[in-house]
């Protein structure tokens, strides 16, 4: 099964005593209410020390909601970074200053948890891997499915060979969001602050699936498109352009020579969030579905095609949130996001992107050279 973390250093036991104080930049619905500082209050290794954001209303709301005191209330994320009370970073603004937050975080000495997609490209990406190297700072990437008993499970089967040799992976990732009705037109439908609209928000997470498992992308043929061009602004209510995609799909040749096809859509009409990942192989096939949380796995034996419900055992359970103190900690496992998990991911972004928008077939290596 999974491998477990010994404990056989009396002074790193020691070490964990002290809590690790963690400065938030960025203070919207994924760090604050629905993911990070959700999962931070479950971790005993950590505090949530001082806070960042350039809205000034947010910023007091959420400062008062969580006790940050004042002075440990910046609208300038640099203030943070300098901050006394602050040892390391968790950033989750908009992609566009991903990296240049990760970056002064890193030549500050602070190690850093980034958002994904962890930039605009894969060369900017790059250069804040390189940067983190040279700082000695550990760099983790938000990557989150890959903490999810569900989806450890799956890998855990695969890598001992359940479904046998592997022929095809079908991933789909859909949800309505895009349609939310009055939705204006926020940072993910802005090119020049996102980068990408679902091949950026929902691929990044569905990509690392794929390597999660063992693959590696080779190749990827890729479409998009908008399907609600404009949207009102956020700030004055004028109606401006959407340039960020709704939808995308995928085909993709993998390392291994397995086949892969990939669904991406934040306008799938009546689903509020549906994750589905397939795997055929030469034994059978394996299911997980993951739709309004909740979650079935099952496998269909090719022989004698009965269908078995799987259900995690309770060592897959885990916190993204405490995958990175751990790290701060100087403790990781093979499922930890690092940075360069994230650069694969980039990859297979900006090779997407340059397909769809030249109509062909993209190699990875044209990415990474």
């Amino acid at each position: 099964m999974m491998k477990a973390i010994n404990f056989t250093n009396f002074e790193r036991m020691k070490e964990m005593s002290k809590k690790t104080r963690v400065g938030i930049i960025g203070t919207g619905n994924i760090s604050i209410y629905w993911a990070h500082y959700p999962e931070y209050k479950q971790v005993d290794e950590c505090d949530i020390s001082a806070i960042c954001d350039i809205d000034t209303e947010k910023l007091k709301k959420v400062g008062d909601e969580l006790g940050i005191p004042e002075n440990r209330r910046f609208t300038d994320y640099n203030d943070l970074i300098a901050c006394e009370d602050v040892d390391v970073v968790d950033i989750a603004t908009w992609n566009s200053v991903h990296c240049e937050i990760a970056e002064a975080a890193a030549r500050a000495g602070k190690s850093f948890s980034i958002e994904k997609p962890v930039g605009m490209n894969y060369a900017e990406a790059k250069h804040l891997e390189k940067v983190a190297k040279e700082c000695g700072v550990e760099s983790f990437v938000c990557l989150s499915w890959r903490y999810r008993p569900y989806t450890r499970y799956l890998r855990y089967l695969i890598e001992n060979g359940k479904a046998g040799k592997l022929y095809h992976i079908n991933v789909r990732c859909i949800k309505d969001s895009g349609l939310w009705e009055g939705r204006k037109r926020e940072w993910r439908f802005d090119n020049e602050r996102a980068g990408s609209g679902v091949l950026g928000d929902l691929g990044s997470h569905m990509f690392d699936i794929v390597h999660f498992c063992g693959e590696k992308f080779k190749e990827v043929y890729a479409k998009w498109g908008i399907f609600i061009k404009e949207r009102p602004s956020e700030e004055t209510g004028e109606i401006l352009p959407v340039d960020t995609d709704d939808w995308c799909n995928i085909t993709a040749e993998l390392e291994s020579d397995t086949s892969c096809t990939i669904q991406l859509s934040r306008c799938a009409t009546t689903i509020p969030d549906l994750v589905e990942f397939e795997v055929f192989g030469s034994k059978g096939k394996l299911r997980y579905v993951h739709l309004a949380g909740q979650h079935t796995l099952e496998f269909t034996d090719a022989k004698t095609k009965e269908v078995e419900k799987l259900t995690p055992p309770a060592e897959f359970n885990a916190l993204q949130s405490q995958s990175f103190i751990n790290l701060m900690n100087g403790i990781e496992d093979e499922y930890t996001a690092k940075i360069h998990h994230g650069l694969e991911c980039q990859a297979v972004i900006d090779a997407a992107l340059l397909s769809a928008t030249e109509n062909r077939p993209v190699k990875i290596s044209e990415i990474t050279g």
